[in-house]
């Protein structure tokens, strides 16, 4: 009734004696052993493989692939970008290297293109981080492209909150952005800077066209003054004094070559700019 089991122990054996030698053999090879469970049932597991094949410190690819990758650096010329606005004319728009919303904004004077002007500093503003411009609403004559701006920061404040807002800041009545006004421009930011004295830290007067007021920046914390070398240097310079003397960090730039509307060497001086108004 029952068979002889001398064949499958010899099979064992053979197997048991196998394993013995590889076991020998890689012991003295110097390559690791992985030891199985005991034969008594045991129920201890087997020991794992050594952690130079898989580092407790490695980075599993489901936890990688949760964090998202950094946006692509803009290839290419910096480029403006007309944004529509429900409401309103389209602002013009440089996006920011780091894909950030945009830190500066740009306010024209009567009968400009605000798009016209951030072209000629376009590379500055993406570098520095982005730009908007935004046009008067204003008619300038019978022109479809040209606009007038106004000084009335009632009027201009909401349409400068809408356009963060389109821009992509969550916070538009607390983003921190610089204003860089042109002209009529600059009579726009010291009526938003004296209706809200701590809003506006650091701005940019370019070719004022009175002496720029002294009562109504007392809020800013640093300004620079701009002109073309043929408009009114000297009284964009008088005004960096008077800052400097009223305990305000304030520096000059001038454009060289250039008349009233206008902007030359853009880059370049624009960068000089926002890189001092940076180093604070």
């Amino acid at each position: 009734m029952f068979r002889s089991s001398a064949p499958f122990v010899c099979v064992l054996l053979l197997v048991s004696s196998a394993c013995d030698a590889a076991r020998s053999d890689a012991a003295r090879a110097g390559a690791p052993v992985e030891h199985a469970p005991s034969a008594k049932g045991s129920s201890a597991p087997a020991a794992t493989a050594p952690a130079a094949v898989a580092p407790s410190a490695s980075v599993s690819p489901e936890a990688a692939s949760a964090v998202p990758p950094p946006p692509p650096p803009p290839s290419g010329p910096a480029m403006v970008e007309a944004l529509p606005m429900p409401d309103d004319l389209p602002i013009a728009l440089v996006k920011s290297a780091d894909g950030k919303p945009p830190r500066i904004v740009f306010l024209p004077g009567i009968c400009s293109n605000a798009g016209a002007y951030l072209w000629g500093f376009a590379e500055a503003a993406r570098a520095h981080g982005g730009a908007i411009a935004i046009d008067g609403d204003r008619p300038c004559g019978n022109s479809r492209d040209f606009h007038s701006i106004t000084s009335d920061p009632k009027h201009e404040g909401p349409r400068i909150r809408a356009a963060l807002a389109a821009a992509g800041h969550t916070s538009p009545d607390s983003a921190d952005v610089v204003l860089v006004g042109y002209s009529l421009g600059v009579t726009l930011i010291e009526n938003l800077v004296k209706e809200s004295p701590e809003r506006w830290p650091h701005v940019v007067l370019i070719g004022a066209s009175h002496a720029p007021r002294l009562d109504r920046l007392k809020g800013i914390r640093r300004v620079a003054t701009m002109s073309c070398s043929l408009d009114v240097p000297g009284r964009m310079k008088a005004a960096a004094r008077m800052f400097e003397g009223a305990s305000i960090p304030a520096r000059y730039f001038e454009m060289p070559g250039c008349t009233h509307g206008n902007i030359a060497e853009g880059n370049e001086i624009f960068s000089d700019v926002f890189d001092w108004l940076e180093a604070k």
